[in-house]
């Protein structure tokens, strides 16, 4: 399988267990991993677990966002920077009635910022839309491949996923549970094990600029967990991806030689005054 054109193939291999939660009914203390339905060629419905395209993105975005502000100067002290930060490094959200759009002002954002540009974002009244699309993390297993999502495997989905348990251990020396109400807590987590290898595809519009597209082969060279529980060990990940052009160094010479601050300063001095 090959990634479409204009798109960048990811791998991801597993160098620890991998937890992404599920949703549904609860199972005690336990959570389930995150499975997808997928209707085989044959005929038969399986559920196959799986990481969200919405993950990964979000992963990406917070790496590339949160080292932009940085590069710029700016932190909590800055003026506006709870609705800055909501914006470029969560995705904002919109409130309100929609406002006429100055397409001037769109152009320039765009130019003066290609992260946000190409991630996109909800900015209070109106949408910047996205140039990108990031697709699911399918499991190289029999299932997706039969699919024809991924290009080879052999081991059923369910055969990569295992039990995986922890428990919060208390320090009785320094606390006594009986009057904090800490104590012991077991819980078990269902992971796809180490060594499973992911396969996803992030495609990009055809207006998205070389700066933009460079921008996401930057995040990725630093992408090092995915899921949950990362601070406990969980999620570790080897990335390989095949941009080579324009390849990260574009966006990492942007990097060095732009000044987006003021870019950064507007949006959140705009932000604010649309809230008022």
């Amino acid at each position: 399988m090959t990634a479409p054109a204009g798109s960048i193939h990811v791998v991801f291999t597993l160098t620890s267990p991998l937890s992404h939660g599920g949703f549904g009914p609860p199972v005690g203390n336990a959570q389930l991993i995150r499975r997808m339905p997928l209707a085989l060629p044959s005929g038969a419905l399986v559920h196959v677990p799986a990481v969200s395209g919405n993950a990964l993105r979000g992963t990406l975005r917070r790496i590339i966002m949160r080292d932009l502000l940085a590069v710029s100067g700016l932190d909590r002290e800055s003026p506006g920077w709870d609705a800055l930060y909501a914006a470029v490094a969560n995705g904002g959200h919109l409130e309100g009635a929609s406002t006429a759009l100055d397409p001037t002002y769109v152009r320039e954002l765009r130019e003066a910022l290609p992260a946000l540009s190409v991630f996109g974002a909800a900015l209070r009244t109106w949408f910047l839309e996205g140039r990108m699309r990031v697709g699911m993390c399918w499991p190289r297993c029999r299932e997706t491949h039969e699919a024809g999502l991924v290009s080879h495997g052999t081991r059923g989905a369910e055969d990569l996923v295992a039990e995986h348990s922890q428990v919060r251990h208390v320090d009785r020396e320094m606390q006594d549970p009986d009057v904090s109400g800490v104590t012991p807590m077991p819980t078990t987590m269902e992971t796809l094990v180490t060594g499973t290898v992911l396969q996803s595809s992030i495609t990009f519009h055809g207006r998205a600029t070389d700066v933009e597209r460079s921008c996401i082969a930057w995040g990725l060279d630093r992408l090092e967990v995915l899921g949950g529980k990362s601070a406990s060990g969980l999620g570790s990940v080897r990335v390989e991806h095949d941009c080579r052009h324009p390849g990260a160094s574009v966006y990492a010479e942007w990097r060095e030689t732009a000044s987006p601050r003021a870019a950064l300063e507007g949006l959140a001095a705009k932000l604010s005054a649309d809230r008022k």
